[in-house]
C-alpha cells in the first residue's frame, strides 16, 4: 500500500488534535498556555503538510512532569486510524541516553569503571588497533575511532579496526553503542532487555514502554512508512509505502514508547536524575552524563557530545538534545535544563534524513518565551517550494558528455529547468549543488553540479559527467581495469541497509554516484574521508566482477537489476 502527497494533503487538511493534559501541573495555570498550544498545533499541522509526515506524537513536560500530550495525523493510513496518546512509536537513537544512564548506574554501584579497557569486560571482542585501549568512556562519547556505519550486530562478529587514537575525534558510531549493550549484560549479569526494564523503565514508571522492539508490540505501534522507491532519490512529498516490520534488540536504538511515558523520562532529566521517590543515579553521575566530552556540532549548531546526548549552551540555557532514526520512524528530544522544560516528538516515517527537530525546537522557544513573560514567537516561516532555486542562474547553460549527449539547463525566475526531449522539468534541490530530476531517465541518482573556484564547471549523474562552458579539465581518464568489475548494483536483505549502487566516473569509484571511494593500501576503500574507520571491500570476484561489496563487515550482494 502506498499513498501520494495529494492523498495525504487532502486527508491531513482536517488534522485533528488528540490532547491529554495533566491538570495538576502548575504550568497549566498560566494565561499563556492556551495561546501557546494553539500556535504549536497550528504550526505542526502546517509542518506535517510540508514534510508529508503521516502521523506525529508530541510530549511536553517540565519538572512537575507531564504538561501535555498531543497527537496528529494517522497511525495507519490504510485503516484511517488516527494517532492517539496510547500509540507507541520507536524512539530510535534517543535510546542511547537510556544506555548511558544505565552504565552510569553501574558506575555508581562500583561495578563499572568507565576508563577501563572494554575488552576486560568483553574478552571475546576483537579490536585490531595500534592505539591505546578503547574504554566505555570512548564508546559513550563516540570517540573510540570505531566504524560508524554498521548498525546491526554483524560487524561485531568480525575483527574491528580503529582509524585514530581514542578520545581524539568524534565519529557517531552505532557499533560502539551496540558494544555498550553487551557491557551492560556482562556487568549486570542479565539480558540487556531485562536490565533496561529494571533499571530505567520500572523506576520511571514507564509501564507503556518497551526496552526492545518485538512482534508482540506490533498491534500497539503506529504503522511505519518509508519511501516507495527505496534506494532512489526521494523528493519532498514523494509516495510512501508501509515499511517492513522488524524486531530491534540492539542497544544503539531499541526503545519503543508512548508520549506520556517520554514525559516521565524528560521529568527525570529536568530534575537531574531525581525521581518522585529517590534518585535514578547520583548527582555526580548525572554531571558526567551531561558533561561535554568532545566538540560535535548538532545539526549544524555548536554543541558537544556527552554520554548519549548532545549538550549545548543556547542563550545561557543548557540544552540536551538527540534525534532518532529508524527504518520507518523519526524522533527528536529537546530538554532545556535551565528553564526546566522539555519536548519529545516522533513521526511514523523515515523521510530521508528528516527528524522533527523543528517541532521540538519551536515548542521549547514557546515555553521559554512564556516563562519569561515575553510575547510568543512566531512559527518558523513556511518551507520554500521544493523547486525554488534562488541561484538557478549559476547552473544555466549547456553541458556535454564525452560521447556527445547534451543537457540544457535554464533559469526561469527562481526555478532551475532541465530542457529534455522537448519538455521542461523543474529541479528540486536536495542540498547545495545537488538536485532531483523527476524523470525516469534520472530517477536512480541525484544530479550534481561540480564547482571549481566557485564556478560551476560540469554536471554529474551516476556514472555520467557533462562538461560545461567553464570546464577546462581533462576529457579522458585512466581507469583501473579491476575497478570496472566493482561497479554495479548491490543489495542487503536488511531494511536497515537496502540497496546501493557503485559507479565508475572519471576514473573514480563512487557510492550512489555521490560519495567517493578512496583507495587504501590494503585493497580496501575508505568512504569519503581517507581517515574514516569505515571501509568497503569488493569480494568473491567471478569473471572479473565482484559478487559481494563488504561495508565495514556488512555484506551487500550484487544484484543484476539496473
Amino acid at each position: 500500500m502506498n499513498f501520494s502527497r495529494r492523498q495525504f494533503v487532502l486527508s491531513s487538511a482536517m488534522v485533528s488534535v488528540a490532547a491529554l493534559v495533566n491538570p495538576r501541573n502548575v504550568f497549566l495555570q498560566s494565561a499563556a498556555v492556551q495561546p501557546l498550544f494553539a500556535r504549536l498545533d497550528e504550526y505542526i499541522a502546517r509542518h506535517m503538510r510540508e514534510t508529508g509526515a503521516p502521523g506525529l506524537t508530541l510530549a511536553l513536560a517540565n519538572r512537575d512532569g507531564l504538561i501535555r500530550v498531543s497527537t496528529y495525523g494517522f497511525a495507519d493510513i490504510k485503516a484511517k486510524a488516527r494517532v492517539v496518546p496510547e500509540t507507541m512509536f520507536e524512539i530510535g537513537s534517543v535510546s542511547k541516553s537510556f544506555v548511558g544512564l544505565v552504565l552510569l548506574q553501574l558506575r555508581d554501584e562500583g561495578k563499572l569503571d568507565l576508563n577501563k579497557p572494554v575488552v576486560e569486560y568483553l574478552p571475546w571482542l576483537k579490536i585490531n588497533s595500534t592505539f591505546e585501549p578503547i574504554t566505555t568512556h570512548h564508546l559513550l562519547s563516540h570517540t573510540a575511532g570505531l566504524p560508524g556505519a554498521p548498525l546491526l550486530l554483524d560487524a561485531l562478529l568480525h575483527e574491528l579496526g580503529t582509524a585514530y587514537a581514542p578520545g581524539k575525534r568524534f565519529l557517531y558510531s552505532n557499533t560502539g553503542y551496540n558494544i555498550l549493550g553487551f557491557i551492560i549484560e556482562a556487568v549486570d549479569k542479565r539480558p540487556f532487555a531485562d536490565a533496561m526494564r529494571a533499571r530505567m523503565l520500572t523506576p520511571l514508571g514507564m509501564s507503556a514502554s518497551a526496552p526492545i522492539i518485538t512482534t508482540d508490540l506490533r498491534g500497539q505501534m503506529a504503522v511505519g512508512y518509508e519511501p516507495l522507491n527505496e534506494g532512489r532519490p526521494f523528493p519532498i512529498g514523494g509516495p510512501l509505502a508501509e515499511a517492513q516490520w522488524i524486531e530491534v534488540d540492539i542497544a544503539a536504538g531499541s526503545v519503543a514508547s508512548t508520549p506520556a511515558d517520554m514525559a516521565k523520562y524528560m521529568r527525570m532529566l529536568l530534575n537531574r536524575g531525581v525521581l518522585p521517590k529517590g534518585r535514578l543515579l547520583s548527582e555526580e553521575s548525572f554531571r558526567l552524563f551531561i558533561k561535554p566530552a568532545i566538540n560535535s556540532p548538532y545539526r549544524g549548531e555548536p554543541a558537544s557530545y556527552g554520554y548519549g546526548v548532545w549538550v549545548s549552551d543556547i542563550g545561557a540555557h543548557t540544552r540536551l538534545r538527540h534525534t532518532g532514526g529508524m527504518v520507518a520512524f523519526s524522533s527528536s528530544l529537546d530538554v532545556d535544563l535551565t528553564d526546566g522544560v522539555g519536548a519529545f516528538a516522533s513521526v511514523n516515517a523515515n523521510l530521508r534524513g528528516y527528524r522533527p527537530v523543528a517541532v521540538t525546537k519551536y515548542a521549547i522557544e514557546l515555553f521559554n518565551a512564556s516563562l519569561a513573560g515575553m510575547p510568543l514567537p512566531d512559527a518558523p516561516p513556511p518551507a520554500p517550494s521544493p523547486d525554488e532555486v534562488k541561484n538557478a542562474a549559476d547552473y544555466a547553460g549547456e553541458y556535454t558528455s564525452p560521447d556527445g549527449r547534451k543537457l540544457e539547463f535554464s533559469a526561469e525566475g527562481a526555478k532551475l529547468i532541465l530542457n529534455y526531449n522537448g519538455r521542461k522539468f523543474a529541479l528540486e534541490r536536495v542540498t547545495g549543488d545537488r538536485f532531483i530530476v523527476k524523470h525516469s531517465t534520472f530517477d536512480r541518482f541525484v544530479l550534481g553540479f561540480v564547482r571549481e573556484n566557485q564556478q560551476v564547471t560540469h554536471a554529474v549523474h551516476g556514472p555520467d559527467w557533462y562538461a560545461g562552458a567553464r570546464y577546462a579539465g581533462p576529457r579522458s581518464f585512466e581507469v583501473r581495469k579491476e575497478w570496472e568489475g566493482f561497479a554495479g548494483h548491490y543489495s542487503n536483505d536488511s531494511p536497515w541497509y537496502g540497496d546501493t549502487r557503485v559507479v565508475l566516473r572519471k576514473g573514480q569509484l563512487y557510492i550512489d554516484g555521490a560519495q567517493a571511494l578512496v583507495a587504501r593500501g590494503d585493497g580496501k576503500f575508505s568512504v569519503g574521508d581517507p581517515e574514516s574507520p569505515d571501509w568497503i571491500s569488493f569480494e568473491s570476484i567471478i569473471d572479473g566482477r565482484a559478487m559481494i561489496m563488504n561495508y565495514s563487515g556488512i555484506p551487500f550482494r550484487r544484484t543484476f537489476t539496473p
